[in-house]
């Protein structure tokens, strides 16, 4: 009888451990997550703001790996020494051999009003929010049901998300115009950053270019600007000014889910902390958002899909050299470089050998990078025929398909 193997969480992490797993086929491999489908992350933001409809970016776990086993669960207890998981409706699952993948939750970092006021983006239904609220409100304003002010937009957070968000808010304030041309010119969006650049994590060149950037599609870029605390139609800044806004959309961090700390020693964002092999026991590994794991300069791993993928390649060899009586060398993340997109024929890419992209080139390659990751041939042709349509053509693409 081949061990059992449990992944939770069907991200970026816990699917390409499983398919690596199911090739070697030496395991009897079971995933569990509470929704049905795999979500492309770092799409969501596009479904957010009307680019593609969210059926593009999720695809059912089932079809994903033919011959894998699902569950649809909760889960809300994890008992390493039993070698045992209960869900939320009283199922029991053991295992062998256990991977915790559960990814990342928006962290609010105790800001007053956030959690009530604020929009996240983590998953397809906060996503479809967002896409409610930033097109209804025409509408509301238009009939009277909201003051002019609700056609403005904050969002705070400046790295990979807040750009990639706050550019295509802006690019869907100047297609509105075609719809409601009196309300359209008093539509904006401001970018909130409380450090003293956009995306931190990339070069000062790549930084100062994309701000440039958002500031030619009309957003209002605010660096070294702390928020302070948030109500239902503003924000509030340390400096002591007020943005008035009718929609605000939280990108500023992510945290792992807090109720798993109690499993072990966890860093400040509540993500475990592992040994070299990802191990939190001997028979329980834990990957992406949820792991702190050192990489280069004593620093934690960032919390990416390339990280988790790795690491759920890392898993499924170190499992299999388990299994035969061996041991893998220690993890060792090889960096694959970054890049985020901040409008149309506009992104900014770096690489570890040094080389950097800006503008069409880079664009080109940030959407060759996401169509080659999507799951599923039906879900790539249609994003590529959205984006043709909405990035090409210019045109309104599919973002009247829900509102409130």
């Amino acid at each position: 009888m081949k061990p059992r193997v449990v992944i939770v969480g069907a991200g970026f992490g816990g699917l390409t451990c499983a398919r690596s797993l199911i090739d070697g086929g030496a395991t009897d491999v079971t995933v569990v997550d509470r929704h049905p489908y795999q979500l492309f992350a770092p799409l969501l933001y596009q479904v957010a703001t009307g680019g593609l409809p969210e059926d593009d970016i999720a695809y059912p776990v089932r079809a994903a790996i033919p011959g894998l086993k699902f569950v649809r669960g909760e889960v809300v207890n994890v008992n390493p020494e039993r070698h045992s998981l209960r869900l939320a409706d009283g199922t029991v699952i053991e295992w062998e051999y256990l991977v915790l993948a559960m990814g990342s939750v928006g962290a609010t970092f105790g800001i007053p009003g956030v959690a009530e006021h604020a929009l996240q983006m983590k998953d397809i239904s906060q996503a479809r929010a967002i896409k409610n609220r930033l097109l209804s409100t025409y509408e509301q304003v238009e009939m009277g049901h909201k003051p002019k002010e609700a056609l403005r937009v904050v969002v705070v957070g400046g790295g990979p998300t807040g750009v990639e968000v706050t550019g295509a808010v802006a690019e869907l304030q100047k297609q509105m115009v075609r719809e409601f041309p009196d309300l359209a010119p008093l539509a904006h969006v401001t970018l909130v950053e409380a450090g003293p650049r956009l995306l931190p994590s990339f070069s000062e060149k790549s930084s100062a270019r994309a701000k440039k950037a958002l500031e030619a599609l009309g957003a209002d870029v605010r660096v070294s600007a702390a928020v302070d605390r948030m109500y239902a139609t503003d924000v509030h800044l340390t400096s002591g000014e007020v943005l008035p806004a009718g929609t605000i959309i939280w990108g500023a961090g992510v945290a792992a889910p807090e109720q798993w700390t109690s499993l072990g020693m966890s860093d400040r964002a509540n993500r475990l902390i592992v040994d070299d092999r990802l191990h939190l026991t001997p028979d329980v590994w834990v990957i992406g958002d949820m792991a702190h794991v050192t990489g280069p300069e004593d620093r934690p791993l960032p919390m990416v899909a390339s990280v988790a993928m790795q690491q759920g390649r890392y898993v499924a060899a170190s499992i299999g050299a388990a299994l035969s009586g061996g041991e893998v060398a220690p993890f060792r993340y090889k960096d694959k470089g970054q890049m985020a997109t901040i409008g149309r024929r506009l992104a900014v890419v770096e690489m570890p050998n040094g080389m950097r992209l800006h503008g069409t080139p880079a664009w080109l390659a940030w959407l060759a990078l996401h169509v080659f990751y999507l799951a599923g041939g039906r879900n790539r042709v249609s994003v590529i025929a959205d984006w043709f349509w909405n990035y090409l053509a210019w045109g309104t693409g599919p973002r009247r398909t829900v509102l409130e």
